[in-house]
């Protein structure tokens, strides 16, 4: 059984770094929005972001740990044609991923390392391809 506990566990010294690198990573990408689960952990890995954009992060259940997948798979396919980021966890983004795979989406890489970044191509009405970046890492 899951800890209720977890869901407002934060960041450590390396998750914090992580999501600076994200930041730094994805904020000349014309990001319109931010999504994330309502867990504290994940809203503060695209804080970064959301500060550098001066966007709202807005906590949505469909990207919740344990939630349902076909919540999390249709919010996901909901955002064709926009460049938004959203950010959940090593259950949910598995199971998007092969949801989309079977759905005719070409997967380029695998992981799902904690801090890590798949970038899906959604500039036509469906999503044409996912990409695994992987852990982005900002020279120290």
């Amino acid at each position: 059984m899951r800890d209720p506990r977890d869901d407002q566990r934060a960041l450590d010294a390396d998750g914090r770094r992580r999501a600076n690198d994200i930041g730094v990573e994805l904020a000349h990408r014309g990001i319109e929005a931010i999504y994330s689960s309502p867990a504290l952990r994940c809203q503060q890995t695209v804080v970064p972001l959301a500060q550098a954009l001066n966007l709202e992060v807005q906590p949505v259940a469909e990207l919740f740990e344990g939630s349902s997948s076909s919540r999390s798979i249709a919010f996901v396919r909901s955002f064709t044609e926009r460049c938004v980021v959203l950010c959940s966890h090593g259950d949910v983004i598995p199971d998007v991923l092969r949801n989309l795979e079977v759905g005719g989406t070409r997967i380029m890489g695998t992981g799902c390392a904690k801090g890590s970044i798949w970038e899906l191509d959604n500039s036509t009405d469906r999503i044409e391809s996912a990409n695994y970046l992987g852990i982005t890492s900002t020279p120290m």
